[in-house]
């Protein structure tokens, strides 16, 4: 079949789907543990309209020049933290990134009670186990420790730190648009329906 190219070109539509505006404020991506997975979150953070944050206690990790695509890097706790990047709301996402309790577990517990949108930790399947019991017994319900999702990331095969931060982002966003994130050619109904 020929196609006159110039005639196609003048009179084709632009084609795609319709892309929603980024939101204002930007959602917070607040990450803890200053390790390499977390720069390369804050690599693909901004292509997705939202302001990546480090915290680390550790003043030697938490380094600025370490996290050129980060929002702020900041040697905190949790506490400290959250308070510094303006709080959480319900567009706040929270990832725990160091698999060490010392700073996760504080982290969590706070995070685990507040309105954000997700909240994910890094860590095997024996980690993650330890993990909510430590939460559980430290006070939070099964309804607060159940919002956790831990092994963090959609099952892609990832192998390295930007593989890796790609399976997350996916995550989060098929979370926030009620997804699951499996593969659109597996998928049954419209591609881009609306989902209450």
């Amino acid at each position: 079949m020929s196609v006159d190219r110039d005639e196609w070109t003048a009179t084709a539509d632009l084609h795609g789907p319709e892309f929603a505006e980024p939101e204002s404020p930007a959602p917070k991506l607040i990450m803890f543990g200053a390790v390499p997975l977390a720069a390369a979150l804050c690599g693909l953070a901004p292509a997705l309209g939202w302001a990546a944050y480090v915290v680390d206690p550790r003043p030697r990790f938490a380094v600025a020049d370490r996290f050129p695509g980060a929002d702020g890097v900041l040697v905190a706790w949790p506490q400290e933290a959250f308070a510094a990047v303006g709080g959480i709301d319900s567009s706040t996402v929270v990832l725990l990134l160091t698999h060490d309790p010392t700073l996760d577990d504080p982290a969590l517990e706070i995070a685990l009670r507040s309105p954000c949108a997700f909240v994910g930790a890094m860590g095997s399947r024996r980690t993650q186990t330890a993990r909510r019991e430590r939460l559980l017994a430290a006070g939070l319900s099964q309804a607060e420790v159940g919002r956790l999702s831990g092994p963090i990331g959609l099952d892609t095969g990832a192998r390295t730190a930007p593989e890796t931060a790609l399976a997350i982002l996916a995550e989060i966003v098929a979370v926030r648009h009620g997804r699951d994130g499996g593969r659109l050619t597996s998928a049954e109904g419209s591609i881009h329906e609306v989902r209450a």
